[in-house]
């Protein structure tokens, strides 16, 4: 069976869900559970959005990109894979599309492309719509808001775990590790691992969005301004140049979780308050991989964040792509001691921390989910009570007018009050980008690196698996001990990266999410306060 992702085609044809979709309550969409089949009966119902039916008979609206296509035969000529798209020539400068409908575009047949009319099956519930619905009544209910960017299935994992590519472990492959791509690994107390930094901490600041464009006009953009502390040098990218950036450093380094982009948005990027949200979201990606000692040491990342040539950005640009020491091939460039791992206590640790990853997994987004859930109550319901209290305060001055008998003082008073609860309403409206989305971006970061935990502690137990393998077949007397000691250093060599990256980890959860609460609860604080300034004003008109 094969699978490729949603192309349109106008006709019914059956998908499967790769991830969970939760459908917002009171709306359109549909709730999917990952490996369920579903009935596509309309795949182009808005920019990133397919409308079917599950095995329930239940319909609604889901993500395109949470559904693969589920097809007997190979793909026709017509059907472009995900690889043929990701060419080269994708992220040239030349393309000025700044689409965020994901790399992979989707084929549009010539003859699909003009707005049609489209018959839901007669086993398909009724839906509010109607039976015969036009593109332009469907437009009408797909929800205002982005579709989250899940985590890509890296190849750079299946390589090494699915595909049997041993290349490394089996010591098949030797590559040639120029001396400034070699990161170092030191053992610490506690039989724990740690990467040794390279060169002095420095920071990159994200700043002055501006809106761009090219072709007179026809292709606009946001350009952001990265100026790194190490030499003050500012340089414009695109969000499309940080998605390329994404893409090189999950090819390189199999063995580091990267943290993700903000997620992609299907309408709305040029609105101001989006333009800045993003930014900072840009701020939480390049921060951490600053303080990552061996990502901020990158050659790809230190070509994004210097270049300001453009001959030399491209040229960079395709040397990257070129790379060769990519994946389990970047293992080579790994030096840490030659002393040997003690293997029980090793399995020990990594059971240990592959519980706590899964456990911190679903609580991690269950809270980024209620910091969001208090952003949208802050900007809207919230903020519409305190508005409803203000006018009945207002409308008990007016009707008091014209019974006052202390010359106004009390309506004063109590357009003061209506005032003040207007203001606090207004308060609530603006204190989320202080604390909830920030708490929210910082949460963002650490939901993706969680996700890509389970994959790196994968590769290790296949390499654990592999060593199990030799051992046997050494007491068998079909393989040669020297061939198990080498096939065993190369062993020590993933797990003592999985180690460092699990010191690492904990070492920016204790330091950077401690800082995080102390700003959000500093903040929130300062907002409570406000709240009691404007009470207390709102108290002293009715004093003498």
């Amino acid at each position: 069976m094969i699978f490729r992702f949603l192309s349109f085609s106008g006709q019914l044809f059956p998908v499967r869900a790769l991830y969970d979709f939760t459908g917002e309550p009171e709306t359109s969409e549909l709730s999917i559970t990952a490996g369920e089949v579903l009935t596509v009966t309309r795949d182009n119902a808005g920019a990133g959005w397919c409308e079917g039916y599950n095995q329930s008979g239940k319909s609604g609206l889901f993500p395109a990109t949470y559904v693969q296509i589920i097809e007997t035969a190979a793909s026709g000529p017509n059907a472009m894979t995900s690889s043929q798209q990701s060419s080269g020539d994708y992220w040239d400068d030349d393309w000025d599309d700044d689409s965020e409908g994901g790399q992979t575009q989707a084929y549009v047949p010539q003859q699909q492309q003009q707005q049609h009319m489209i018959h839901l099956p007669q086993h398909q519930p009724s839906v509010d719509y109607g039976d015969t619905v036009s593109m332009q009544t469907i437009h009408s209910v797909i929800p205002e808001r982005p579709i989250p960017n899940i985590p890509k299935k890296n190849n750079k994992f299946s390589t090494l775990i699915k595909s049997g590519d041993d290349s490394f472990l089996l010591g098949m492959k030797v590559v040639n590790v120029p001396e400034n791509e070699k990161i170092y690994i030191e053992e610490i107390e506690g039989g724990r691992c740690r990467w040794i930094p390279r060169g002095e901490p420095y920071n990159c600041v994200v700043t002055s969005p501006k809106k761009g464009s090219k072709l007179r006009g026809l292709k606009s953009f946001i350009v952001y301004q990265l100026t790194p502390t190490f030499n003050n040098i500012q340089v414009s990218r695109r969000y499309k140049h940080f998605d390329w950036l994404h893409e090189r450093l999950e090819e390189k380094y199999c063995f580091i979780p990267i943290p993700p982009l903000p997620d992609k948005q299907i309408s709305g990027r040029y609105e101001e308050q989006f333009i800045e949200h993003r930014r900072t979201q840009l701020q939480e990606f390049v921060d951490y991989v600053c303080r990552h000692p061996v990502l901020a040491c990158s050659r790809v990342w230190e070509h994004f964040i210097t270049c300001t040539d453009e001959k030399r950005w491209k040229a960079g640009k395709r040397q990257a792509e070129k790379d060769e020491l990519l994946g389990e091939n970047y293992f080579n460039a790994i030096q840490c001691p030659e002393s040997t791992l003690d293997v029980i206590r090793v399995e020990i640790q990594t059971d240990t921390f592959s519980r706590f990853i899964s456990g911190l997994d679903p609580v991690v987004k269950n809270f980024m989910a209620m910091a969001v859930d208090q952003t949208k109550k802050f900007q809207v319901l919230y903020k519409r009570e305190f508005q409803k209290i203000s006018q009945s305060f207002t409308a008990l001055s007016h009707a008091l007018e014209g019974d006052d008998s202390s010359r106004g003082r009390l309506t004063r008073a109590l357009k003061v009050t209506g005032n003040a609860y207007n203001d606090i309403g207004k308060l609530y409206e603006e204190q989320p980008k202080f604390d909830w989305e920030p708490l929210s971006d910082k949460f963002h970061i650490y939901r993706g690196i969680i996700s890509s935990f389970p994959d790196v502690i994968s590769m290790h137990k296949t390499a654990v698996q592999k060593r199990k393998d030799y051992e046997r077949l050494v007491s068998e007397h079909k393989m040669e001990p020297q061939q198990l000691r080498d096939l065993s250093h190369r062993t020590d060599v993933i797990a003592r990266a999985l180690l460092a990256e699990e010191t690492h980890f904990q070492t920016e959860q204790e330091i950077h999410l401690t800082q995080a609460m102390k700003t959000h609860l500093t903040e929130q604080i300062t907002f409570y306060q406000k709240i009691v300034d404007k009470l207390r004003e709102a108290l002293n008109a009715y004093e003498d």
